[in-house]
């Protein structure tokens, strides 16, 4: 999910920045206060939820970027208001800064199954180290470590994994053409053998003097 940018600003018309790392809300006196020691995109997050749901605050273009927003986590939620999902599992509601947590929580054996098989179906373990109770991957050739919370489409996107895999097609395909060669050099040395035995069987059947 992205973290903070331009279009976020508007957020800041209503938080006031202190200077002991909090902020406050400014809306109506509302002085709700928020650590700043938290990650940039949960803070925004978390500022966006009070904002909606305590002072019914938002802007268009953020509704439109919530509800065109493809994150990997919404195979597992339907979008039910603005910055709230519905989860597909156990349907249960959850506001934004609560939907990872709920499945790491929740239904992380649910989701490690159905992570397993899918690294077993694409004999995805030859290329990473997998590690499954943190649900993460470290590629065996770059050593950059990847979510798989999501499943494991990030792995088969990852550079290493694209690579091999055309440099295996690469090979596959020169092999079937060697195959291919080889086949048809076959045919041909038969098609060559047949018709000489033919020849020679018309020749050895003819009187000597129908050879002159």
């Amino acid at each position: 999910m992205a973290a903070s940018t331009n279009s976020d600003a508007w957020v800041w018309k209503h938080i006031l920045k202190l200077y002991n790392s909090t902020v406050q809300c400014n809306v109506d006196s509302c002085n709700k206060t928020y650590s700043t020691k938290r990650k940039p995109d949960i803070l925004i997050k978390t500022l966006k939820v009070h904002l909606y749901y305590k002072h019914k605050i938002w802007t268009e273009e953020d509704r439109l970027k919530w509800e065109n927003n493809n994150d990997l986590i919404w195979q597992y939620y339907d979008k039910i208001d603005l910055y709230k999902g519905k989860c597909k599992l156990c349907k249960t509601s959850f506001r934004d800064i609560y939907l990872r947590w709920h499945l790491r929580v929740k239904h992380s054996e649910e989701i490690r199954a159905a992570i397993q098989k899918e690294i077993a179906n694409k004999s995805l373990s030859q290329y990473f180290v997998i590690y499954e109770e943190q649900f993460n991957a470290r590629c065996k050739n770059c050593n950059r470590s990847m979510d798989i919370l999501y499943g494991t489409d990030v792995l088969t996107h990852h550079k290493c994994f694209k690579k091999d895999q055309h440099l295996i097609s690469l090979i596959q395909e020169r092999e079937d053409n060697n195959v291919n060669r080889m086949i048809q050099q076959s045919i041909a040395e038969e098609n060559s053998d047949t018709n000489f035995h033919h020849i020679d069987r018309q020749t050895i059947g003819k009187p000597e003097n129908q050879l002159r």
